[in-house]
């Protein structure tokens, strides 16, 4: 049988031990993520207002495509 101060004892070690990764400094964060969002949800809007007689799979193909384009168009801008 283990006494109570045996599993504290056990533990004790593991006290002012913190695990902490390396940051990641190869990858460079994208810019402005936030234009980008709001261009491909106007985008979304456009389709859905637009393609009433679209099934949702041909509408989930063109919001596809729409924003590679989007991403592509931003990425060449630099926006």
């Amino acid at each position: 049988m283990v006494s109570i101060f045996g599993i504290a004892k056990k533990g004790f070690g593991m006290l002012g031990k913190k695990k902490v990764s390396k940051t990641i400094s190869s990858v460079k964060p994208a810019k402005n993520l936030a234009e980008k969002f709001k261009a491909k949800q106007e985008m979304f809007k456009v389709v859905d207002k637009g393609g009433y007689n679209l099934t949702p799979v041909q509408k989930g193909k063109i919001k596809r495509e729409g924003a590679a384009e989007v991403d592509k168009i931003m990425k060449k801008h630099g926006k």
